[in-house]
């Protein structure tokens, strides 16, 4: 019998001042994609927003309109900064509460003395959502109603990130890629009438070199393998008669 899964298409939001100012080099959105292709589940957009309120609210009620579910990526530390939690509470319409077992997990953790108030606020969940946990961190996660709410500690997210993948998935997506040693310019007519030709899979042609040595590599991507295959032998005869 043939898994079901619950989320066959994802949306992520990405949240952080320091990303959009240089600070630090964004790599949770290329793991999430990677690791959701594997599972057969298609990533339909990628948003890098500020820790702003308004913002990430605006932007997790447009992208549930987008996918089946929504992850989320930073903003749920102890500091002042850190408002994902509370701005997901507000999308979803709901109140943002200390969840009990998550308080009574960081007291045996850390100990009655030495849990402060700042370790208290990563207690704080949305009304009503599992706490998403991992071997990375005390501290939870969340999901509630297709949410998804992740750390942004690459580590940290990575952990969280591998407990809630059973829950994505579909038909494997198969890929691959075709080598090519000439400047994209010279096939790019032929390459667009063989992705009319294949409109279930997705073509795209991505150069490492444009000058002196050009070169790069047609991939090719889809759910058929007798269609991938074809394709594939149609994108290799046209770059043989170029």
């Amino acid at each position: 019998m043939a898994i079901k899964y619950k989320f066959s298409s994802a949306a992520m939001v990405v949240i952080g001042n320091e990303l959009l100012s240089g600070r630090t080099r964004e790599g949770n959105g290329h793991l999430a994609a990677q690791r959701l292709f594997e599972q057969g589940c298609v990533l339909r957009e990628v948003a890098i927003i500020p820790d702003n309120h308004a913002v990430i609210v605006a932007t997790v009620r447009r992208l549930r309109q987008v996918a089946d579910a929504v992850i989320t990526s930073g903003g749920i530390g102890p500091t002042h900064d850190d408002i994902t939690m509370e701005a997901i509470a507000a999308a979803l319409d709901v109140a943002l509460l200390e969840h009990g077992d998550t308080v009574q997990l960081m007291r045996d953790h850390y100990g009655a003395d030495l849990l402060n108030d700042g370790r208290r606020r990563m207690a704080r969940l949305p009304a009503g959502a599992t706490p998403i946990l991992c071997s990375k961190s005390i501290a939870p996660g969340a999901a509630l109603d297709g949410v998804f709410v992740l750390a942004g500690v690459p580590a940290i997210f990575a952990s969280q990130l591998e407990a809630i993948l059973p829950q994505f998935g579909g038909d494997p997506i198969i890929r691959c890629e075709v080598p090519f040693h000439c400047f994209e310019s010279s096939f790019y007519r032929q390459l667009g009438a063989i992705q009319q030709k294949f409109p279930q899979l997705e073509i795209g042609s991505y150069p490492k070199l444009c000058a002196g040595d050009p070169h790069g590599a047609i991939a090719i991507s889809g759910r058929d393998a007798q269609l991938l295959e074809r394709a594939k032998m149609a994108v290799n005869m046209m770059l043989r008669e170029l």
